[in-house]
């Protein structure tokens, strides 16, 4: 008898102590992946998979209505920045098109494509007192005209 009051005193101590401890923190996430066409100006035939990490750098942060993904690697000789603007106020969730006034101001080893033809579709962006908590997003991005060779990527944040 006073084993099986021990083992459910145990069992339900264990359940208290699950139930109430904090849950574990998810790890951040910061990746930029990314395939260029050839001819897609400023990236032109390149693709990647860059994370954070010590070896790449890839940082996510929001000013005022744009926000901007900042990643470089190969010690910073390969650098890749990109600036998503909605036509008016705050990105949020759905999807934006050149035609809707947005645009991808694409910024590649000190080459840019500031007329772009873009599309981007966030699937999910939270903010919190410190600014961006989380994004998922995905992007096409055309330099010159509509029918210019694509840059087409995928971003991931979680803070």
């Amino acid at each position: 008898m006073k084993f099986r009051r021990a083992f459910t005193t145990l069992a339900v101590a264990a359940g208290l102590v699950t139930v109430f401890a904090p849950a574990a923190a998810a790890e951040p996430v910061a990746s930029l992946d990314f395939t260029a066409e050839q001819g897609a100006h400023p990236v032109d035939g390149r693709s990647g998979h860059w994370t954070a990490s010590p070896e790449n750098e890839v940082r996510f942060w929001e000013n005022g209505a744009t926000l901007r993904v900042d990643a470089e690697t190969d010690r910073g000789f390969d650098h890749i920045a990109l600036d998503f603007t909605a036509p008016s106020g705050n990105l949020r969730a759905g999807t934006y098109d050149h035609v809707g006034g947005a645009h991808i101001l694409a910024v590649s080893n000190g080459l840019a494509c500031v007329d772009d033809y873009s599309t981007f579709t966030i699937d999910r962006i939270e903010r919190g007192a410190e600014g961006l908590v989380a994004l998922d997003a995905t992007f096409e991005q055309r330099c010159g005209s509509p029918t210019s060779p694509a840059l087409r990527g995928e971003l991931h944040y979680r803070r």
